[in-house]
């Protein structure tokens, strides 16, 4: 199993409402693309947070199914959405 975690810094002009759609299209990548086991999407409750306050994790059954994800048409769309509203994005996988 690997963990897919993703933290956003979105841009100071991000409104919630952008943000929340945005991520609720994270979550519908799970019905298009094989592999992914859970999305879980949400608001950073630490307030170490540096400016990302909001991120996901993805599980996936394995590297494989990882190494798939990133050039799959739908994440590619979503991509787009997250680095058009976003200052910084941080990939982090861990087995």
């Amino acid at each position: 199993m690997i963990s897919h975690i993703v933290l956003l810094q979105p841009k100071a002009e991000a409104t919630e409402e952008e943000i929340t759609t945005v991520l609720s299209h994270v979550q519908g990548l799970q019905q298009s693309i094989p592999g992914i086991v859970e999305t879980r999407v949400g608001r950073n409750l630490s307030v170490n947070h540096q400016g990302y306050v909001y991120g996901f994790v993805m599980r996936f059954v394995d590297a494989e199914h990882l190494n798939a994800y990133a050039p799959h048409p739908a994440h590619q769309v979503v991509s787009k959405e997250l680095q058009n509203i976003c200052e910084s994005i941080v990939d982090f996988d861990i087995e």
